[in-house]
């Protein structure tokens, strides 16, 4: 049986932030508890961070090693040193209620380690983290990379792949590499179908010895495109389906689409998509951005939400894979759309959602998403988003989107309505009430633009 606020699978309705970097030397012991008593105080309740070595830089390079060295050493040994390191800060994150959701490995390393190397790594991580209150994610992106595993070995980051590539094409002619185009498809359609077998074989591999060897709830984290029920044939022994929505503008109607795909697809799994995108990233996706991320995503069906700032993902000096976007560390810890998130968070959680049996309504006419609803299976509630109550033409419109909801007891009023921290409930004499997520707080009333939720 699984305990209050968890799901029969284990995961808790969890608001996670995203440091990929955090138990390497790029982000030092003092500022990794700065970090964690922010997020804890502005209402996260976890942290993805990637336990040996993070994506986008070889085993070899500085980036990737902590203060003892780096996860593994060539070979795939273990660096005792590093684990205990590692478990002394996810303690840390415990201490401050903060679940620590556990990354071993990015999807190319499987073909670094290899099938036995990978499971002997996962191995070690189980011994040392099991009985800290931890979530373990298979790998980032199982897919990635394939066929060009080896081009960070044995110390390059992305930024010098990024160089070499740049340097290439300008050294060679044009016609040179428009001749070389097809006969790279012709090797990528001969070769590629088996090497992704042999990755989705060895990441199941994996997975099962993982799954033998531990009762956390288990994740897999996987390309844009795909659902871990796409890239793993024993995606059973996961928590949930995950996607990532990546970072395109072009992604914002997938917030809302796959969580409705996967409902019908796999009845009653949990939904997480654990990379919407960034804030910061590509100098894009700022607070507006972010606000209807997390308010779509739980409202199309999410059992929880996954945050995350370029700079912070990557312990960012404004150069260390700029490729993604100059945002740094310092203004990345500094956003205010965090604290409002958490807020938002507090007030989604405090009013009994999400709901696992609900049922959500989506509202495109015009060619945007004007409401998206979550209404109880009993029709006792609902929670409706609006992403710009000024898109609306009366308070009329906006009150005729969520159908009244069956009778309940009294919500909280007076000293316990409208607290600045998310927690009131603001009333009205009919019963519902207001949410405005970028002042994360409850209004007594529709406010004339933005964003606006209403409960019922």
């Amino acid at each position: 049986m699984s305990s209050p606020g968890r799901l029969a699978s284990g995961l808790s309705c969890f608001l996670a932030d995203t440091w990929w970097f955090a138990l390497t030397r790029r982000l030092p012991d003092d500022r990794f508890a700065e970090l964690a008593r922010l997020r804890a105080g502005q209402g996260f309740t976890a942290i993805q961070l990637v336990v040996g070595i993070p994506p986008e830089v070889g085993p070899g390079n500085p980036s990737a090693a902590g203060e003892s060295g780096p996860a593994w050493f060539p070979g795939g040994r273990a660096n005792r040193a590093y684990l205990d390191q590692a478990r002394e800060k996810i303690e840390y994150l415990n201490s401050l209620g903060l679940t620590a959701i556990v990354y071993g490995c990015w999807g190319h390393q499987l073909a670094w380690l290899g099938v036995p190397g990978a499971t002997a790594w996962w191995a070690s991580l189980v011994e040392r983290l099991d009985d800290l209150d931890v979530i373990y994610c298979l790998s980032g992106e199982t897919n990635l990379w394939i066929g060009s595993e080896d081009d960070l070995l044995p110390d390059r980051a992305t930024d010098d792949l990024r160089r070499l590539t740049t340097a290439a094409r300008t050294r060679l002619p044009g016609a040179v590499r428009t001749a070389l185009r097809p006969v790279r498809r012709r090797y990528l359609r001969s070769r590629r179908p088996a090497a992704v077998r042999d990755r989705r074989r060895g990441w199941d591999e994996v997975l099962v010895s993982l799954a033998a060897s531990t009762e956390r709830p288990l994740l897999a984290h996987v390309l844009p495109g795909e659902t871990s029920a796409d890239a793993l044939d024993r995606s059973d022994l996961l928590a949930a389906v995950t996607v990532q929505t990546g970072h395109h503008p072009e992604s914002r109607p997938r917030l809302w689409e796959w969580p409705a795909t996967v409902a019908r697809r796999f009845p009653g799994r949990p939904f997480v998509n654990l990379e919407p995108w960034y804030e910061g990233i590509h100098d894009s996706f700022g607070t507006a951005d972010q606000l209807f991320a997390y308010w779509v995503s739980m409202l199309a069906g999410a059992a929880a939400y996954c945050y995350g700032a370029h700079g912070l993902w990557n312990a960012g000096d404004g150069t260390f894979l700029a490729h993604w976007g100059k945002q740094s560390l310092d203004t990345a810890a500094a956003l205010p759309t965090p604290a409002l998130l958490g807020a938002s968070h507090r007030a989604l959680r405090a009013d009994g959602w999400p709901d696992p049996r609900g049922v959500t309504t989506v509202d495109t006419s015009g060619g945007a998403l004007r409401s998206i609803t979550r209404s109880r299976a009993d029709g006792s509630g609902a929670v409706t988003f609006f992403p710009d109550v000024g898109r609306l033409r009366s308070v009329r419109e906006l009150s005729d989107v969520t159908p009244r909801a069956k009778p309940s007891p009294p919500r909280p009023t007076g000293a316990g309505a409208a607290r600045p921290d998310g927690t009131g409930h603001g009333a009205g004499a009919d019963g519902r009430r207001y949410f405005a997520p970028d002042r994360g707080e409850f209004v007594p009333a529709p406010t004339g633009e933005g964003p606006l939720v209403m409960l019922t």
